[in-house]
């Protein structure tokens, strides 16, 4: 009976793969896998999985052979010989057939975003938005909130109109032209002018101020809905579809409740006021 006939006695290990040989390296050499871990830079993860002779776990055969040789340096084992014998064993368990990761790179997984990440910039990036909505109706100027109700009045004036306002007789008895009851009411600075639109009960609703040769078309819904201000009438030429419709008042002085309304305007060229129209009120500045 030869020596190989012997079975090995109770508690004797039998080597038979390369990972045992490893470990049995380095439990002679008196280290802890962590301290391997430590000497080669590879996770104690994959050096269980080496000394256990579980490639399966490691993330290509490239990384196996590799693994092993650092393996076998930190433990003084010859490289060499360890990574052939992990070759062969690659070959023995059909191991070629997996998918190989050549190009694999271990990711740090604190660089990867978390789901809650990628929900908080997308909440973050929705108030954004909303944000720069309402900042942008805010900041709009006065006229711009309007502009598809202009849009609509310019269409509408541009369509035959069969409604029109016949104005008074003027002082000499001759007979007054006919002006379209939409026609547009336009402002415009002759100088540097402040202007305000009142509602009904006398409140300064909106207000802007024009520089010298700025128009101003007032929207259909301020014409029935304000009066117009301004302290300084003579600065301000106010038309009517073109028709200039003089002074709204005396110079230097504050003029509120002028309406905007066509005839009510256009009656100022005859001298009269509009049936019903109410005159503007006027209140002189103080001087200087």
């Amino acid at each position: 009976m030869t020596d190989e006939d012997v079975a090995p006695e109770q508690g004797e290990l039998a080597i038979t793969r390369t990972g045992d040989r490893l470990r049995l390296a380095r439990e002679a050499a008196g280290l802890s896998l962590a301290d391997v871990a430590t000497r080669t830079r590879i996770t104690q993860r994959h050096l269980s999985a080496i000394e256990k002779s579980d490639f399966s776990e490691l993330p290509g055969r490239t990384y196996v052979t590799g693994f092993a040789r650092a393996y076998a340096r930190a433990v003084d084992l010859p490289e060499a010989e360890v990574g052939a014998a992990v070759r062969r064993e690659l070959e023995e368990d059909a191991y070629g057939a997996r998918p190989l990761y050549e190009a694999y790179e271990p990711t740090d997984p604190a660089r990867l975003p978390t789901a809650r990440m990628t929900w908080t910039l997308v909440i973050v990036a929705l108030l954004l938005a909303s944000a720069y909505g309402v900042w942008r109706f805010l900041s709009v100027e006065p006229g711009e909130a309007l502009v598809a109700a202009q849009n609509r009045a310019a269409e509408e004036s541009e369509a035959p109109q069969s409604d029109v306002v016949a104005l008074p007789a003027n002082k000499a008895g001759t007979a007054p032209s006919a002006v379209a009851a939409n026609a547009p009411v336009v402002l415009t600075g002759i100088s540097e002018v402040w202007i305000g639109f009142d509602d009904a009960a006398g409140k300064t609703e909106n207000w802007r101020t024009l520089d010298p040769g700025e128009t101003y078309q007032v929207p259909p819904e301020y014409i029935q809905q304000f009066t117009l201000r301004t302290s300084i009438p003579q600065a301000l030429k106010v038309t009517v579809g073109g028709r200039d419709v003089g002074a709204i008042g005396p110079a230097d002085t504050l003029v509120k409740g002028v309406s905007l309304k066509p005839a009510d305007l256009l009656a100022r060229t005859e001298g009269n006021s509009a049936p019903g129209a109410a005159a503007p009120a006027t209140r002189a500045l103080p001087k200087g």
